[in-house]
């Protein structure tokens, strides 16, 4: 009995000293995305259907802004117009204007090209 407590004792001790993990410094570099959008095209739009700035303008923003190959979509409430700043190898205008009606299940917005 003796002889099996001094046995466990010598098996557990040694592997409760377990040495300090290693400690591993990555440096810290600027990682910049990638995604292949560049803005090399503005279209300015009349958009038709907003009533609220708020709800109306946040929304369309927000959807339209996410479609792909749009850089910066901006609206300006008072006046009803918005500057599109996109890829034209990725989305031209005329498609512009569809995400434009699509938003909000479709038939409350509307979008028309000004220049």
């Amino acid at each position: 009995m003796k002889y099996t407590v001094i046995l466990a004792a010598t098996l557990i001790l040694p592997s409760c000293s377990s040495p300090e993990p290693e400690s591993l410094t990555i440096p810290a570099t600027a990682i910049e995305p990638i995604t292949g959008v560049v803005a090399n095209a503005e279209v300015s739009l009349l958009i038709s259907g907003m009533t609220c700035e708020m709800g109306c303008k946040g929304l369309i923003e927000s959807k339209v802004g996410k479609s792909a190959g749009i850089v910066n979509f901006e609206i300006t409430f008072a006046d009803s117009t918005a500057l599109v700043s996109f890829d034209s190898t990725l989305i031209s205008p005329a498609e512009i204007t569809v995400c434009v009606a699509a938003v909000g299940g479709g038939g409350l917005y509307s979008a028309t090209v000004l220049k």
